[in-house]
């Protein structure tokens, strides 16, 4: 058992910036989390970049230690540490990276892909169009105003409506006097989303 737990301990506190890299993506994005084995890859290919990294950052270090400045000594510890860094700042970054679509527009203007960053089209539409939106009820009546906050999930979850105002037939407004109003997704049809024009966006 102590041979086990000596083999096991080595292992994981190699894979644990991979794991805290993967952990950070998917707990600041709207991207649904994997499979067991599905997470398990995810990590490792982190993993795989973490100590690539690091391993670029000890060989750089001990260069400037030896041609110029010592700092302190590359051990364990200090790989740890860096090793830590790397993971949160790679998280963070992929984070980053998702929720802007600021690689996958390079990559689209390059033609090399027509696809986004975004985990959906829905999550596309949205994070594309910051407008105000009409959302059509099963009900058959018409919701209009700004979505501070709309569900990852088409499927589940609520839009929080400021502004709220029905319309009618003709379009015209009937402000609620409620300022925040929450709509399940269950109960929308579909949705519109205004032109630009029409108010000034937030």
């Amino acid at each position: 058992m102590d041979d086990l737990v000596r083999e096991v301990i080595p292992l994981l506190q190699y894979l644990i910036p991979g794991f805290l890299a993967a952990w950070i993506f998917y707990s600041l994005t709207a991207f649904k989390r994997p499979d067991s084995f599905g997470q398990i890859v995810q990590a490792l290919i982190f993993t795989f970049v973490i100590h690539g990294v690091v391993a670029t950052l000890g060989w750089g270090l001990m260069a400037v230690g030896d041609r110029f400045f010592s700092v302190g000594y590359w051990n364990a510890v200090a790989q740890s540490l860096c090793s830590f860094l790397v993971a949160v700042s790679l998280g963070l970054g992929s984070c980053y990276i998702a929720n802007n679509d600021s690689l996958h527009r390079l990559l689209r203007n390059s033609k090399i892909t027509s696809k986004t960053s975004y985990s959906s089209e829905w999550f596309s539409a949205f994070a594309g169009y910051r407008r105000f939106i009409v959302l059509h009820l099963w009900d058959e009546r018409r919701l209009y105003g700004w979505p501070s906050e709309w569900p990852s999930d088409p499927s589940a979850g609520q839009f929080v409506m400021q502004e709220p105002s029905w319309l009618d037939d003709k379009g015209d407004e009937t402000p609620l006097k409620a300022e925040v109003l929450l709509i399940d997704v269950a109960k929308v049809q579909w949705i519109e989303f205004s032109p630009p024009q029409l108010r000034t966006a937030k």
